[in-house]
């Protein structure tokens, strides 16, 4: 496989309607088309994209579908027309009743789902709607390696070095963030991009309590592209494989780095 050296990425950025995927997934369509049109290779939508993450267990269950179902269905019809890659949060079914997971779907270009990451730092009383995940993959891809994490993943320093020492060059992040925190998201994507000298990609919603403010962070740990923090948009970044060389050159982390001061069973484990 020969990697493309540098390709455009789409980061959505939407008003989430809580409980509604009737309204959400059309709206989806719409901003990953627009995506597409302005050249992205691969659209990213915000963390349960599909529900909504301020509603109940109850609506949760409710809603929640399987790895193949409508919801997954749909984005893969819209990615082989397409012919790019889609990340999308969602609430996943799975096979034991009462058991869902705050997930993000993997999609290719020909409409093969090729990953599926369940969020593993779930966030306070979210222990109380879903469970964890306790893995941190990266995909190899045309475009690259290829990590996903999901909003507080992100607040850890471990998952993204075990992501880089994985070969990962861009990480996306579905996330719905809240304005208390928006500080937070702007130094953990800048700081996760900047110490494994790659790009992080965070997608996140608009609309009350949410911070907007969906950016990509370049190896180097400076802006790419930044949405507002109130209006719902659709914003391209344009990712260099190159450039993450030269910056690795010049700022030697990986040449520093002293693997057996790391559990390299994390690694393993992840």
């Amino acid at each position: 496989m020969i990697a493309k050296r540098t390709y455009k990425i789409g980061i959505v950025q939407a008003k989430i309607e809580q409980g509604k995927p009737d309204e959400n997934i059309p709206k989806g369509i719409r901003m990953i088309r627009e995506a597409a049109a302005k050249g992205a290779s691969i659209v990213c939508l915000p963390e349960l994209f599909n529900t909504g993450y301020f509603i109940t267990s109850q609506q949760l269950q409710a809603l929640a579908e399987p790895q193949d179902g409508a919801f997954v269905q749909t984005l893969s019809k819209l990615a082989e027309e397409l012919g790019i890659y889609i990340i999308a949060g969602y609430c996943e079914l799975c096979d034991i009743p009462g058991r869902i997971y705050n997930s993000a779907i993997f999609i290719d270009d020909k409409g093969k789902t090729i990953g599926n990451m369940r969020k593993v730092y779930v966030w306070a009383q979210e222990k109380m709607k879903f469970r964890e995940g306790d893995k941190f993959p990266v995909y190899d891809t045309p475009l690259g390696k290829i990590g996903i994490m999901i909003c507080a993943d992100i607040e850890y320093p471990e998952p993204s070095r075990i992501a880089a020492m994985k070969g990962a060059e861009l990480v996306f992040i579905p996330a719905v963030w809240s304005i208390p925190a928006a500080r937070r998201w702007d130094v953990d994507l800048a700081g996760n991009a900047l110490f494994n000298l790659m790009y992080t990609a965070g997608s996140n919603p608009v609309g009350e309590g949410v911070c907007g403010t969906s950016q990509v962070f370049g190896p180097d740990g400076e802006p790419v592209a930044v949405a507002s923090k109130t209006e719902e948009e659709v914003i391209i970044a344009e990712i260099n494989r190159d450039y993450i060389v030269e910056v690795r050159a010049r700022i030697p982390y990986w040449n520093d780095f002293k693997e057996n001061t790391f559990s390299m069973n994390a690694v393993e484990t992840y």
